[in-house]
């Protein structure tokens, strides 16, 4: 386990999702859920419970939150499908030729997918309930394996077979929030690596997506704020930074640049608005008194 752990520890960030897990680029669903459970058992900080690990408890703690990170993005579609669009050049040439036949299986999986539930929608009479519990069951066993986007179609197909089944749209809307949640969280993650890596316009355009499909998102409007400021468009910071503070007006982090964008613009009324709200949440905060001062 320590040998292992090491070989980890040298790879680090150029191991991917797929590498970690031990599955190839095409795996599909159940065999990404088999690799992780067999591998977080070891992982798990409870199987070493009691037991010296010594300068390895922190290691093995850092690797089972990463195998975690890896499931909880190779099990999503939106999310497995922002991963491989971000990192497609950092997998292997082998991955790479699975990714991409992975791609033809799933549209050829989709095309007849389509085809089997416009048959179905031309189903008459009564058998149309009969359809619509097939569908729905089907609907059940896609979302379990990931595949929401064709549960979300077959749900669609159901509810208009049984309209008054009040099940089929129960789950409709439970996936297409589970959807929406999951398009925002993938495309956070690829807003945060192209932050680090100084993209700031590309991460402002995928901030942006987030927080089109999650507008609660304080993360993203506040990622989008920093980014904005890095390109110099004080305009756009500020916009991105006052909805920020609107969805969590407790943020110290969210006035405090709002603050500092409004002094810029010489806007210093606002500005000492601002600063008086946050030190009436965080009266310690020395920059902003400072700046209030000068004001």
């Amino acid at each position: 386990m320590q040998n292992e752990l090491q070989q980890l520890e040298a790879r680090g960030d150029r191991l991917t999702h797929y590498e970690l897990l031990g599955v190839a680029a095409d795996a599909d669903g159940r065999t990404v859920r088999r690799a992780y459970l067999e591998k977080s058992k070891r992982f798990h900080p409870d199987a070493w419970y009691r037991k010296e690990t010594g300068k390895f408890g922190p290691l093995l703690s850092k690797w089972f939150q990463r195998l975690s990170t890896a499931y909880q993005v190779l099990s999503d579609e939106e999310m497995r499908a922002g991963y491989d669009r971000d990192h497609r050049a950092e997998l292997s040439q082998t991955d790479r030729v699975a990714l991409e036949r992975r791609e033809l299986s799933v549209a050829e999986e989709e095309r007849r997918a389509r085809e089997r539930r416009e048959r179905m929608l031309r189903t008459k009479g009564f058998a149309r309930i009969g359809a619509a519990r097939k569908l729905y069951e089907e609907a059940l066993e896609s979302a379990l394996n990931g595949e929401r986007t064709q549960a979300i179609f077959a749900l669609k197909a159901a509810r208009e077979l049984d309209p008054k089944r009040h099940e089929i749209s129960a789950k409709l809307v439970e996936l297409e929030r589970e959807q929406a949640k999951a398009r925002a969280n993938s495309a956070l993650a690829s807003a945060k690596e192209r932050e680090e890596r100084r993209r700031f316009a590309e991460a402002i355009t995928a901030y942006s997506a987030a927080f089109q499909n999650d507008p609660a998102s304080f993360a993203a409007a506040m990622g989008a704020a920093r980014c904005a400021m890095e390109t110099g468009d004080a305009r756009a910071a500020t916009i991105w930074a006052s909805r920020a503070v609107e969805l969590n007006p407790d943020d110290s982090g969210g006035r405090w640049l709002l603050s500092r964008l409004f002094v810029s613009a010489g806007m210093k009324a606002r500005a000492r608005t601002e600063l008086a709200a946050l030190l009436n949440k965080n009266p310690d905060h020395k920059e902003a008194k400072a700046l209030l001062r000068t004001l």
